[in-house]
């Protein structure tokens, strides 16, 4: 996945079920129904993007298009004050006031909470360039330093670069799903217990096992519930888009030019539905197909994340920096170190033990790019000895970054956007159905989907295909091998798009932007004139 040692840190593959409750043995579950990347901080060895044209491409004219051309549609059904800009830091921060419930514009409101770089050449100014990171449950306010590190000179020249929290995460009217920290009910951050036993078994091998994880999610729902029940269910995508095109009007901005990573694919389609004339530009960079059902989501991100493990099997043979040697079948052997910490769980240097649920994150970690493979292979070594350090240790780092509360919020979004199944005897069959295609990561993403079956709150979004009449063209990224988002959602979002444009990045990444000089030299010449690839353009650097 890595080329040319520029690299994204892996985290946040999960969603919100996997809750890192104050009882290492109590709240977290693995509920996986999305698992999009929150891309929050780059490698040391990424550079920001020059001004050259594209490194590698087909061959063949560029076109070059009217961008927003088409009158504006009505403005939003409230008056939108311009953001009060406050200096932070070398940022400016600020607030959008939103409804709380756009079916009752005239009741409660909520801040959005926004973050912008002015552009660093005013007289040049096109207009703001917003960026959302991924997630969901991502803050993007804190994700702004990461974006800003490798956007193209031309494109921070020419563009006030903003971000936001959207709604429930972090700075946004946050979901919470325990007691603040300090009040009466919270537990003791003095308590020894925190790391007394591993987290929930992800993947029930037994009626006891499935009863378990049942019953946590369930009492993870009724607890966001109780602390968060006025905002649950307000936090869907489709909310978040009718709130990012009231932080437009706020900029100033006539139409909206977007970039959106992973999740922030789905949102800006969403978006681009609900205000096709709104839209100027648009970059959908690692695409989610908004038309796939949740079952057919979860089914082909596991086969993805599958192939990816398959291509570390591979290096894992061949490469001297591997320490993982098995004999046999190297899924075999993954799937019996996951068996066993079962029954055995894996010690701790600190104390405590690690079980399969940290297995299965410090897999997710280590497979999120292709440097990790060795730390990924040495964690394993010392599992199959039984020792689980390494393994927590990644899992740790696969639980943070994104936001504060993103685990809470990163469910309460899913369970929103993705109807399930809600019969929870309906998973053990779904299970060893996505079992057949890919028998590590295939039960674990079926599974997850049984915390939005528990969920108190029912989606809002129904699955359909892209609508965009009105809009003006679109670029989709998609890469060859995206482990999170595979290459098809993208053809699909392209073609479903009614002036949808493909642009593909024959690699291994999530993300191309963060990785390719080629792709982000596409992007400039698309936002800043409106220049869009030939049809079949693809980088390969």
């Amino acid at each position: 996945m890595l080329w040319e040692g520029c690299q994204t840190d892996p985290v946040r593959l999960r969603r919100a079920g996997e809750f890192a409750a104050h009882q290492r043995g109590g709240f977290p579950t693995f509920a996986l129904v999305a698992a999009l990347v929150a891309l929050s901080s780059l490698a040391a060895g990424c550079t920001a993007a020059g001004r050259a044209a594209p490194a590698t491409t087909t061959t063949g004219p560029s076109a070059a298009v009217h961008l927003g051309t088409t009158p504006p549609t009505t403005e939003p059904p409230l008056p939108v004050q311009p953001v009060t800009w406050t200096t932070c830091g070398a940022l400016q921060c600020g607030s959008v006031t939103v409804p709380l419930d756009y079916a009752n514009p005239d009741g409660p409101t909520i801040q959005i909470a926004v973050v912008r770089h002015p552009a660093l050449d005013p007289s040049e100014r096109i207009g703001s360039l917003v960026i959302n990171p991924g997630g969901p449950g991502a803050s993007g306010i804190n994700d702004l330093p990461n974006e800003l590190s490798v956007l193209t000179p031309e494109l921070l020249d020419r563009f006030d670069i903003v971000s936001f929290d959207p709604r429930g995460v972090e700075r946004s009217s946050p979901v919470e799903c325990s007691a603040p920290q300090g009040s009466a009910s919270a537990p003791s951050t003095t308590s020894t217990s925190t790391q007394a036993g591993p987290m929930i078994d992800p993947v029930p091998t037994r009626p006891v096992a499935e009863r378990a994880l049942l019953e946590n999610d369930r009492a993870f729902a009724a607890q966001c519930e109780r602390y968060s029940g006025t905002i649950l269910p307000y936090v869907g995508t489709v909310d978040t888009a009718r709130d990012l095109d009231r932080i437009r009007a706020a900029l100033g901005d006539a139409r909206l030019t977007f970039i959106g990573h992973s999740y922030g694919t789905l949102l800006g389609a969403t978006y681009a539905e609900l205000f096709p004339t709104h839209v100027r530009a648009m970059v959908l960079d690692g695409a989610i197909d908004p038309a796939l059902s949740t079952t057919e989501y979860a089914i082909d991100q596991a086969e993805s994340f599958e192939t990816e493990l398959g291509s570390f099997f591979v290096w894992c043979a061949g490469d001297p920096g591997c320490s993982w040697h098995v004999s046999g079948d190297p899924t075999t052997a993954l799937l019996a170190l996951i068996q066993a910490s079962r029954t055995r769980p894996l010690t701790l240097s600190g104390g405590g033990t690690a079980g399969p649920g940290e297995l299965y994150e410090a897999l997710l970690a280590g497979l999120g790019s292709q440097s990790s493979w060795p730390t990924l292979s040495t964690a394993l070594a010392a599992a199959e000895t039984g020792n689980g350090t390494e393994v927590a240790v990644m899992s740790g780092r696969y639980e943070t970054g994104g936001s504060s509360n993103g685990a809470e919020a990163e469910q309460a979004i899913d369970c929103l956007d993705h109807p399930v199944d809600r019969r929870p005897s309906s998973y053990p069959a779904l299970a060893a159905q996505a079992a057949v295609a890919a028998p590590v990561f295939g039960p674990l993403l079926a599974w997850g989907l049984l915390g939005c079956a528990t969920w108190p709150v029912l989606p809002t979004r129904t699955p359909g295909p892209a609508s965009d009449p009105g809009a003006p063209p679109i670029l989709v990224v998609g890469t060859t091998g995206d482990p999170v988002t595979p290459y098809r959602w993208a053809v699909s979002l392209a073609h479903e798009l009614s002036g949808g444009v493909l642009l593909t990045w024959v690699g291994q990444s999530h993300v191309a932007y963060f990785y390719s000089s080629c792709v982000r030299s596409y992007d400039q010449a698309y936002l800043v004139d409106g220049t869009l690839p030939a049809p079949g353009a693809s980088c390969t650097d």
